[in-house]
């Protein structure tokens, strides 16, 4: 269940946050089509298609004892998660970095604007962290003014799987994808332990939105850092993603698609591997092989 928390004198008390809407099917609406078969139309029939909806994140800050609120960015996304999507947003971003730094997360005033207030303790400089543009479901890295950001943080080489696992992870992503199922139109990203069994799968019509919600259901759930897990995407492998993964602490990344070479460079930069055009059949290893064995 989503909690918020909410601060009462010293001690922290869990209240039930406003009930988001998880089905695949309140991220959807109908639409009548023309279907064309051999250059022909065929038939006209109501289409299912993903919605894209913005998004407004409003941050509530501590400053000189008093309380402020400030827009802080929009985004276009599938509505459904978006509880998960700003808290993963605003972990990517390193303004927060556990659940306590949430004081509560909220609708504020109808379902287009998220509301986050932050504890006290954590210190927000609106200036630092706006963006001079809003981010969008293509790439949460455009609106920046410079090219920062990076974790820092270099990860550990404790992890190791097979061959084998690489290759079954392509099944073990798109079973239960509803979204793409449904309408053709949703990125996925599955996260999964060392023994190939899934952790948690996201979908969004914004990649890196789906990342975000992965990002913030862990966090929320207190599994972080993620060391010992794999992150497998349905598309192509960009730099945010692996920047996003890279926070998360997460060793293994792979992909159906293609990486960038940013994407690479960075992994490479701090001790990530990197598994491209995954497929049942193999795939390209492209940076840290010490991580990935013969079956």
């Amino acid at each position: 269940m989503n909690v918020a928390i909410e601060i009462t004198g010293v001690f922290q008390k869990k209240q039930p946050l406003p009930t988001e809407k998880l089905s695949p099917m309140s991220a959807t609406t109908t639409l009548p089509i023309q279907r064309f078969k051999n250059h022909h139309p065929t038939q006209t029939l109501d289409d299912t298609i993903i919605v894209e909806a913005p998004l407004e994140i409003v941050i509530g800050y501590s400053a000189q004892g008093k309380r402020r609120r400030v827009p802080i960015a929009a985004t276009m996304r599938t509505p459904g998660d978006d509880f998960n999507l700003v808290t993963g947003w605003l972990f990517a971003e390193g303004v927060i970095h556990q659940p306590a730094d949430l004081l509560q997360v909220k609708y504020l005033g109808n379902t287009d604007t998220v509301l986050v207030e932050l504890a006290p303790s954590v210190v927000f400089n609106p200036e630092e962290n706006q963006r001079r543009f809003p981010i969008s479901s293509a790439c949460g890295w455009c609106g920046r003014d410079a090219n920062t950001g990076e974790s820092p943080n270099i990860l550990p080489h404790s992890l190791r799987v097979s061959s084998d696992l690489i290759c079954r992870l392509p099944a073990v992503l798109r079973e239960g994808q509803g979204l793409f199922s449904a309408t053709g139109g949703a990125h996925a990203i599955a996260l999964v332990d060392a023994s190939g069994q899934l952790v948690q799968r996201c979908e969004d019509v914004g990649r890196h939105n789906a990342m975000d919600k992965l990002l913030g259901a862990m966090l929320r759930e207190g599994n972080m850092p993620l060391h010992q897990h794999i992150a497998v995407f349905s598309g192509r492998l960009g730099y945010e993603l692996a920047q996003k993964s890279l926070a998360g602490g997460i060793q293994i990344i792979c992909s159906i698609g293609a990486p960038s070479s940013a994407a690479l460079e960075l992994a490479e930069a701090y001790g990530m591997t990197v598994c491209g055009f995954v497929r049942p059949e193999g795939f390209n290893l492209y940076c840290g092989v010490s991580r990935i064995f013969e079956a």
